[in-house]
């Protein structure tokens, strides 16, 4: 009778609570996924820096074009480049530009102005909205400088932000391109007078297939103010599809555009265009669509 009765008090304590080192490993795993969370928080903020800092100065160049186009005060207008800041101007140039309105970054800035002849604004026509400082300009984080987006101009006037050049060699400058479906062939000559258009499709070890478009045929205009041709074209047994178009023909320049997607090519191809009796080389792709701009093709941009 002096027995004593079991007693569960320590077990149940033990099923039910927890160790000292069990609440520990929690906080520590809290602590870590705090410190993710506030990490990737920190680098979404910069990104977003980046990013409407990057859509800002794409659109102060469109309102200077589209200003332009509209004849606002009679006036073409323009965009000046410095590293901590961009103006909206109205003039021919920025020094004796008028109406500034200035544009000052912070926790950005613009890393490289590549404009052509080492220009730092880039002022539109007036009538057509083209422009003669084309080429591009990169926008960077200053806590991250590797952290940077592109904007291109072309000579047309339209800029876009770069997310297809290839990184290492951004810009018009550059003799390759990555994608390669939409290009724009700044010439510097016009191809008024030309008679044919000729598409070289290397496909070893086949023979070359050669096919010239009578050029005439395609012409807008006399004396020709736009060119337009598009086709398709059978090489050893694979359609290749093409268009060769004009954003800008006159007597004394050519801004020639080439579509060539590569969903539907896969030959290597060459495009030459006879002028006067003369191959003018305009350019040329590899069979996966890098392209090389020729030494006739001028200044190359990707649309």
């Amino acid at each position: 009778m002096g027995g004593k009765l079991p007693s569960h008090r320590n077990n149940n304590f033990s099923q039910k609570g927890f160790t000292l080192i069990e609440l520990l490993v929690v906080l520590a795993i809290i602590a870590v996924l705090i410190t993710i969370a506030l990490a990737n928080f920190g680098t979404f903020g910069r990104q977003v820096d980046l990013d409407t800092t990057t859509q800002r100065v794409l659109s102060t160049l469109r309102l200077a074009r589209n200003q332009t186009l509209a004849s606002e005060g009679e006036s073409q207008y323009g965009v000046h480049f410095e590293q901590a800041k961009y103006v909206l101007f109205k003039g021919s140039d920025y020094l004796t530009g008028t109406d500034k309105k200035e544009y000052v970054l912070s926790s950005t800035d613009i890393g490289v102005i590549n404009l052509k002849d080492g220009e730092v604004d880039v002022v539109f026509d007036r009538v057509r909205g083209t422009t003669s400082q084309y080429g591009y300009i990169t926008v960077r984080l200053i806590s991250d400088l590797n952290r940077t987006q592109t904007i291109n101009i072309n000579p047309l006037g339209q800029v876009s932000l770069d997310a297809v050049v290839n990184p290492k060699c951004p810009g018009p400058f550059c003799p390759r391109i990555s994608d390669t479906r939409h290009l724009h062939f700044d010439l510097g000559w016009s191809i008024q007078s030309a008679t044919t258009l000729r598409l070289i499709f290397s496909d070893p070890p086949n023979p070359n297939v050669q096919n010239d478009i009578a050029m005439s045929s395609y012409f807008t205009g006399s004396p020709p103010t736009a060119f337009d041709w598009s086709g398709t074209v059978p090489v050893n047994g694979s359609d290749q599809v093409l268009r060769v178009h004009t954003h800008l023909l006159d007597a004394t320049d050519t801004t020639l555009s080439v579509h060539r997607d590569r969903r539907y090519n896969n030959k290597a191809l060459q495009i030459i265009i006879i002028d006067g009796g003369i191959n003018k080389d305009t350019v040329s792709y590899t069979d996966v669509g890098d392209a090389s701009v020729g030494s006739y093709g001028g200044s190359m941009t990707a649309e």
